[in-house]
């Protein structure tokens, strides 16, 4: 008969083990964490399948002259196998995204062919740099996936000379923690695209974003007939007319839409002003230090209530000051308040602009510095 201190003897060896199992977990998953590393320099697959089975087949057959239950070691080593699988997954991610950090990546309103896209490559141009494109589904994606570390940078429309400000963009630079860091300036040529060359009396609907809408709005208007249909963007409303297959849908767009989705243009240039630009803004998460030589633009957004007169004594300090207001619109939102949009011609590195924005701030409700960067000159097409 076992007396309880043969008990506890037994349970001393279990604790033992129990702790070598854990010692020797511990040194596998060091190993794990090198044949990840391996892995990833050699661009191989993380999971290899074939090897798992074997594996499991042969430790299967090892548990059975061991005297140990098959099942019970399945169970067992898909459990460490799958902890295995996470761990070089994990560190997949880290490398991933750490490159991700030294490459140029840009978030725009997709997909190929939008109005933001022809941003892209012309603020490529202008800056000698290269981005690798990021496509997302509506402004707010564009924003987040750059404040999630997945995107180096987000281009936004902030304004259009026939529409005007874009209301939308407002409440997202209100509430980001980007910075403006540049800007770009592009010529908007829509154009009416069809998938065949059709008599404009025989269309029927018209898509597009809503912005395309605004812009040639004097156009559509001589059309009372055609029905109206809002898209996430131009190239998505080129891709529905391609999939509804018919003749009596129209798109307005690009020209280079038209190219890359091969439809028909029927009509060019159709916006309210012959000269239509859209001014698009480049956001990062680390704001620019610039040079007190180089022409520079400060842009602030700030509220203030919907009854208040604070604004004329606003520009009053900045017309104190000789500083040049570059643009200044705002938007209502539904809460009884008003957002505005401030460009000024002035250095954020200056002790005047210093004095003049603690003076702002405390006229306003909320401010808020949204980036000091280059001016970009407007060109004339």
């Amino acid at each position: 008969m076992l007396s309880k201190n043969d008990l506890l003897n037994f349970r001393n060896e279990i604790n033992n083990i129990d702790k070598k199992i854990v010692m020797l977990l511990s040194k596998r998953k060091k190993l794990v964490l090198n044949i990840a590393q391996s892995k990833i320099q050699n661009n191989q697959p993380i999971r290899d399948i074939n090897r798992e089975k074997n594996l499991l087949s042969k430790l299967t057959s090892l548990g059975k002259e061991k005297n140990l239950d098959p099942d019970y070691i399945i169970r067992l080593f898909q459990l460490i196998i799958e902890e295995s699988i996470l761990t070089q997954k994990t560190l997949l991610k880290k490398f991933q995204n750490k490159n991700s950090i030294n490459q140029n990546i840009i978030s725009f309103l997709g997909p190929k062919g939008t109005y933001s896209d022809i941003a892209v490559s012309q603020y490529e141009k202008q800056n000698l740099k290269k981005f690798i494109k990021k496509e997302c589904l509506n402004f707010k994606e564009v924003i987040q996936l750059v404040e999630n570390n997945e995107s180096n940078y987000a281009i936004l429309p902030i304004e259009n000379s026939c529409s005007g400000p874009i209301n939308e963009i407002f409440n997202i630079l209100k509430n980001t923690s980007l910075f403006i860091v540049g800007e770009v300036n592009v010529f908007i040529d829509h154009c009416l695209l069809a998938l065949e060359k059709v008599e404009l009396n025989i269309i029927k609907k018209i898509y597009s974003h809503s912005q395309p809408f605004k812009q040639c709005s004097n156009f559509i208007g001589q059309f009372p007939h055609w029905k109206i249909k809002y898209t996430n963007s131009t190239t998505d409303a080129i891709k529905k007319i391609i999939k509804y297959s018919k003749i009596t849908n129209a798109v307005l767009g690009s020209e280079i839409g038209s190219q890359i989705y091969g439809l028909k243009i029927l009509c060019k240039n159709i916006s309210n002003k012959k000269n239509n630009i859209t001014r698009f803004v480049c956001l990062s998460k680390t704001p620019l230090k610039i040079h007190s030589h180089i022409q520079v633009k400060t842009t602030i957004i700030f509220t203030l209530e919907k009854k208040s007169k604070e604004l004329s004594e606003i520009i009053l300090i900045l017309e104190q000051k000789k500083i040049i207001i570059k643009m200044l619109t705002f938007y209502n939102t539904n809460n009884e308040e008003k957002i505005f949009y401030l460009d000024i011609e002035e250095n954020l590195s200056s002790n005047t602009i210093h004095n003049v924005l603690k003076k702002i701030q405390k006229i306003t409700k909320f401010m808020k510095i949204l980036g000091c960067y280059p001016i970009e000159i407007k060109k004339l097409f």
